[in-house]
């Protein structure tokens, strides 16, 4: 969940200004995935939208609660998004799988974004939410800004600094991980892959 809400407390300030949508793009859209949520808000053009999930509003989880508060809030039930009457529904590869088949049963559009594990990643997510949704402008614009704030991120010197990310019962993650190229972006040495653990493992304090 951290490292969900920092790649989208990056992406937040990279919001364009939107045309409107395509006749033929959704114009019911609810989302049941934290990340989905995050890049819909940021892409669908006003009215689009229409509900996100309530781990939107999850100040632990997410980068964007005051936006969500905008939005009627779901709980990932089948029933529930069904009566919404959703023309695309938005969901993430862990999202309930039972769910997502049911509402595919029902006649509903369902699209799956992977969890993203790199930084290529994030940008593809972009893109694939942008196409979704009728907004390939929109979101190519963004992803370009993204890139383009990477760059000079990762353009600045050095910190110097030291980080290491720390979980439940002392997990760590690595440099060949999101995470980790989120800690190098930022400019700092990542002590679990000077430990010897390049994708992550247990690192006594």
């Amino acid at each position: 969940m951290v490292i969900r809400a920092l790649i989208c407390a990056l992406l937040a300030g990279l919001a364009p200004a939107l045309p409107a949508a395509a006749g033929d793009a959704p114009r019911r859209v609810v989302s049941m995935n934290l990340c989905t949520d995050q890049l819909a808000m940021m892409l669908a053009e006003p009215g689009q939208l229409i509900s996100v999930s309530n781990l939107a509003r999850d100040p632990v989880s997410s980068a964007m609660v005051d936006e969500a508060g905008a939005y009627p809030e779901n709980h990932g039930a089948a029933e529930e998004v069904f009566l919404l009457k959703p023309d695309l529904v938005l969901a993430g590869s862990y999202t309930n799988q039972a769910a997502t088949a049911l509402l595919r049963r029902l006649g509903v559009r369902v699209e799956v974004l992977d969890p993203a594990t790199s930084m290529e990643d994030v940008h593809a997510g972009i893109l694939a939410v942008g196409r979704a949704l009728g907004q390939e402008d929109a979101a190519t614009d963004m992803a370009a800004r993204f890139e383009a704030d990477l760059a000079a991120l990762r353009a600045a010197p050095a910190s110097g600094l030291r980080a290491a990310l720390y979980y439940a019962n002392g997990y760590s993650l690595g440099d060949q991980t999101l995470a980790g190229q989120i800690l190098a972006s930022a400019g700092f040495a990542n002590v679990t892959a000077e430990a010897g653990l390049s994708s992550g493992g247990f690192l006594p304090l």
